[in-house]
């Protein structure tokens, strides 16, 4: 994204400066008012360097939009004093509207809405004091009161624009928080803070469609029902906490953990061979039978399968399941591996 934002910043200040340099040119007696043209294009190509030498995008944002809304309200001060001598709208006025839309594209949809009316009211309280000069000597005639009011009335306009945008940023804003946080309870379970069991799934079936080699370490935790029964569902939601930070604790940043359902959980090893999957296997086995403080000591028993050949998660899950039935039946709180 931000490389693409860079790309968009160096093309449009390459063509601004273009049109100024371009719009400056065919003016057959430039005033003095016109060589702001020149200086905003200088500042343009300054913006595009920027870019170039890879400064940091939030310094060419901000640089942007204050060199631009510089630019406009001097240009806006400098026609509302020439009106009082009979200058009509200059062209480059047209448009202004662009400092409404820098303002709302380049930061936060109620920091934009607050620096569209300090812009405004810049334009209007200097724009007045320019036009009070401009006519020290004479009274406004009629079109000039008009282009007066096209100037500050199309500004008062952008800016009630954008504060559509504005509400529409926000909503946009809001509509993805919630988009967000809906996503994040369908993908995690709410007690333990692993992946659901739909999301790791999700993962399973990524991870046997890629040709990447893993394995899929299937477990269940041992007599769960039983510290259920005897000390409660608090005591067994602590258990069910604790195995997970202790298993979190001994996983790559690539590993994914999912609960199933209950006391079931699953391991997805991405680029661990059956060895090695083993291996973590039992060193996460005993790191579940360490006793702890805040609940009582548990067990589990273990199932590993590597994904190499399997076609589909249903058969990833059928295999590591058989395997953790056969650890259940030899003694409990040991690993078995699938082959086959």
């Amino acid at each position: 994204m931000d490389r693409l934002k860079r790309g968009v910043y160096l093309g449009l200040s390459l063509a601004g400066t273009f049109a100024l340099f371009v719009g400056f040119a065919v003016l057959t007696r430039p005033t003095r008012e016109n060589y702001l043209l020149l200086v905003y294009a200088g500042l343009l190509l300054a913006v595009a360097a920027m870019v170039v030498l890879g400064a940091p995008t939030r310094w060419i944002e901000r640089f942007t939009l204050t060199i631009t809304a510089l630019f406009f309200l001097i240009m806006t001060w400098l026609n509302l004093h020439g009106i009082g001598h009979g200058a009509g709208v200059w062209p480059p006025l047209l448009w202004a509207g662009i400092v409404y839309l820098l303002a709302y594209v380049l930061l936060p949809p109620k920091q934009a809405y607050a620096f569209a009316w300090r812009y405004y009211l810049m334009l209007l309280l200097g724009g007045l004091v320019a036009l009070q000069l401009g006519v020290a000597h004479g009274r406004l005639g009629g079109e000039q009161i008009n282009d007066t009011l096209q100037i500050l009335l199309s500004n008062l306009g952008y800016l009630w624009i954008s504060r559509l945008l504005v509400a529409f940023g926000i909503r946009a804003e809001a509509d993805r928080a919630q988009a967000k946080q809906m996503q994040k309870l369908a993908d995690t379970d709410a007690l333990t803070g692993c992946l659901s069991r739909r999301r790791f799934l999700e993962e399973a079936e990524a991870a046997l469609t890629s040709e990447r080699p893993g394995s899929l370490i299937l477990f269940d935790l041992d007599d769960f029902k039983q510290i259920n029964d005897t000390h409660g569902h608090p005591t067994g939601d602590r258990v069910l906490m604790r195995s997970v930070r202790r298993i979190l604790h001994n996983l790559r940043g690539e590993d994914r953990l999912g609960r199933l359902g209950g006391e079931e959980f699953a391991v997805l090893l991405p680029g661990l061979g059956l060895d090695e999957a083993l291996l973590l296997a039992e060193r996460l086995r005993r790191a579940l039978e360490a006793p702890g403080d805040d609940a009582p000591a548990v067990t589990a028993s273990f199932g590993v399968v590597e994904t190499s050949g399997l076609g589909s998660t249903r058969e990833l899950l059928t295999h590591a399941d058989r395997a953790l039935y056969r650890a259940k039946r030899a003694g409990k709180n040991r690993v078995a591996a699938a082959h086959g």
